[in-house]
């Protein structure tokens, strides 16, 4: 009896140690907060194991899924209109090297879900890391590139506008942009009669019918520059979003895999 007494009161000195433990932790978490919610709260301890793991799974293919479709999307999207005229690959090679390398690192982090390797889920986790740096970075060095593109077409239109009945590839640019952003000329239709050419059929805003002698009247009234620049723009924004939204993601995974970590070091240990 006596042996059993101290076995039970063993027992609830070691119960009351941990609950002290416990309360003291997080009394200490208590005291850090992170937007306005106490950092216990955010911990991946209070997740559980199936919510941890079916979370990490579901977010890495929803993000494989999304870079391949993103990747889809923009090799399908007819991009030769603006690249032939400007020589600019900058948006298809960024967006194309994000795609890749965001479904790459959902594939790892969905082996290591399965495989259950740690070592696969180091090489998430600091791959994450460093693609999160990277987004930064490329956020902070968007407004300075956005600006050389504009440059850079603007001197290209200029260049280029001159050659247009002397080079085929030119005129064929030219057309193309023109019938896809409804435009004429850099700034305007008068762009053409100041190089000495007549306003080409591919700024007719009317039925081909009424623009077999081109006027003024008959062609678009805004020029191409103005309308490559609100179609450059529209591609910044949407590539933004799409960034916003994989970095937020990528948080996500982030936080799952230290916790996924965490609890497989935690099972190998015991």
């Amino acid at each position: 009896m006596k042996r059993r007494e101290k076995s039970t009161d063993d027992e609830d000195e070691s119960e009351v140690d941990e609950e002290s433990e416990s309360e003291e932790s997080e009394a200490s978490y208590k005291k850090y907060y992170f937007l306005g919610i106490p950092v216990y709260k955010l911990s991946y301890k209070r997740l559980p194991k199936k919510c941890l793991r079916v979370s990490f799974f579901t977010i890495n293919a929803a993000l494989a899924g999304i870079s391949a479709v993103v990747i889809s999307m923009w090799m399908l999207a007819d991009s030769k209109l603006m690249l032939r005229l400007t020589a600019q690959k900058l948006f298809v090679t960024i967006l194309l090297i994000i795609g890749a390398l965001s479904a790459i690192l959902a594939l790892v982090g969905i082996i290591a879900f399965t495989k259950k390797k740690r070592k696969f889920i180091t090489i998430y986790i600091v791959c994450h890391s460093l693609s999160l740096c990277v987004i930064f970075i490329c956020s902070v060095m968007s407004t300075s590139v956005f600006e050389r593109i504009t440059t850079k077409i603007r001197e290209e239109m200029t260049a280029t506008i001159i050659k247009y009945h002397s080079l085929d590839w030119v005129t064929e640019a030219w057309d193309n942009t023109q019938q896809y952003l409804k435009c004429c000329g850099i700034k305007s239709y008068k762009d053409w009669g100041e190089y000495m050419m007549e306003i080409p059929q591919s700024c007719c805003s009317k039925l081909m019918e009424r623009c077999l002698q081109m006027s003024p009247d008959v062609a678009y009234k805004s020029g191409c520059l103005k309308n490559a620049y609100l179609m450059l723009k529209s591609n910044v924004d949407t590539v933004t979003i799409a960034i916003l939204f994989i970095s937020f993601t990528t948080g996500i995974s982030l936080f799952l895999a230290v916790g996924l970590k965490k609890k497989l070091k935690a099972r190998m240990d015991y």
